[in-house]
């Protein structure tokens, strides 16, 4: 076991050591927005509520959230293309963090949340941006290496979050959460204008930009729609665009409804909630050094059917346990954090590795439109579910991972498939 552990460590740092420009810039500069997301991040909800807002109105904001996201959306991969991927990362990340963040810390009710997450929604087009600066120089065997490495500073960043249940026990909900807002403004604008300095333009952003000050926006759209359709004949993107918006529902879900389950279902004083991030994040590095790097061996499929298995279980447990009950709560943190780590950077890696290259601005703006459209609903079906009852809104996790099984069966045929159409396209390139 002991040898097995070391094995598993020495080649996780030796994937550490060998990303260079873009991906090395993203990772080191990444805990600066980790850090200060983490913190707010377990309390945001009950924030809300003790602002004034509903579990309705809760609810509602995260499915206005998403119609926004879906808009901005829309215009994503044009504005990539015509700024540059560097400067649209820039422009629009300090828009939705630093301006979201300021929102947050000085909010008097719902529509303040509301208007925060409108202006938090344009992080939508620096989701294309971010993603081709991290994909397009990047060859494709070290992509998921890059997105579990993601994952990894954002699980570090999470050991910090007890601070934020010892800021409110001390200083009370409103006012340490309105600090650590405050705190999240400055740590991320700084992070932001640093990693700017470090990033370069990708190839493909360098060539994208000539291409775009001569294409009308009326034609763009064509193209975006035209290069969709062409990703949509191929079942392998199929199939990772489908995983990747049922991962974002289950995000959705659990961020939100959570720790008001917590709080008002299963009545953990507020302060002690902390601790669940806390475990989380430890049983979610574990996870992705011990569990991910073994499970991706064995392919996409039996990542993703582990995945979406342990969320499912975790959301039942939690659901299903008695009020104060730590040890099943600490036992779904636990299964959460496992299917958290093997999940979401199979499903990043699964979605980057789908999309062509040559046409990912595109592709992934339309997607994003797509992705933020069908989870829209069900934060305001979360929020109902949540008032007549906290432990009804985790039920949508079951139901949701339950096509995820479905969909991870299909992904060994749909990638013998696609290796076929590439061999023969090789092929006919060389005859």
């Amino acid at each position: 076991m002991i040898r097995f552990v070391r094995r598993q460590v020495g080649a996780t740092l030796g994937v550490l050591r060998g990303f260079r420009g873009n991906t090395r810039a993203i990772l080191v500069t990444e805990p600066f927005w980790s850090v200060p997301y983490n913190l707010v991040q377990t309390y945001a909800s009950v924030y809300m509520l003790a602002l004034g807002c509903t579990p309705q109105q809760v609810g509602l904001v995260g499915s206005a959230a998403l119609a926004a996201q879906l808009v901005f959306s829309l215009v994503g991969g044009w504005i990539t293309d015509r700024l540059g991927r560097r400067r649209t990362t820039l422009v629009f990340d300090t828009i939705s963090w630093s301006g979201a963040m300021l929102l947050w810390a000085f909010a008097r009710g719902f529509p303040w949340f509301l208007a925060a997450a409108a202006v938090n929604s344009a992080v939508r087009i620096v989701m294309t941006s971010w993603t081709c600066l991290a994909i397009e120089d990047t060859a494709v065997d070290q992509r998921v290496h890059f997105f579990t490495w993601i994952s990894i500073a954002g699980v570090l960043a999470g050991f910090v979050a007890p601070l934020s249940g010892v800021l409110v026990g001390r200083f009370g909900l409103v006012p340490a959460m309105r600090g650590l807002y405050l705190f999240g403004f400055a740590a991320m604008t700084a992070m932001f204008i640093v990693r700017n300095r470090m990033l370069v333009e990708t190839r493909m952003g360098i060539q994208r930009m000539r291409e775009s000050r001569t294409e009308h926006p009326r034609r763009e759209l064509g193209a975006h729609l035209s290069a969709s359709s062409d990703a949509l004949r191929h079942p392998l993107f199929a199939i990772a665009a489908a995983t990747s918006i049922l991962a974002s529902i289950l995000s959705i879900v659990r961020t939100t409804f959570q720790s008001i389950l917590l709080t008002r279902g299963l009545s953990f004083p507020e302060a002690s909630i902390a601790v669940f991030p806390l475990v989380n994040a430890a049983v979610m590095l574990a996870a992705l050094v011990l569990l991910v790097p073994a499970l991706a061996r064995r392919g996409t499929a039996v990542a993703l059917a582990a995945g979406f298995g342990c969320m499912a279980a975790s959301a039942v447990l939690l659901a299903a346990s008695p009020r104060q009950s730590w040890p099943l709560a600490l036992a779904s943190t636990a299964l959460g954090g496992v299917g958290s780590a093997v999940l979401f950077p199979v499903v990043d890696s699964f979605l980057a590795n789908a999309v062509p290259d040559h046409s990912r601005a595109k592709v992934m703006a339309v997607f994003y439109v797509v992705m933020f459209a069908v989870p829209s609903p069900f934060s305001w079906i979360g929020g109902l579910l949540s008032a007549v009852s906290p432990r009804l809104a985790l039920a949508l996790v079951p139901a949701v991972c339950l096509p995820g099984l479905a969909l991870s069966a299909l992904v060994p045929r749909a990638e013998a498939r696609a290796a076929a159409q590439a061999a023969a396209l090789a092929a006919a390139r060389a005859g």
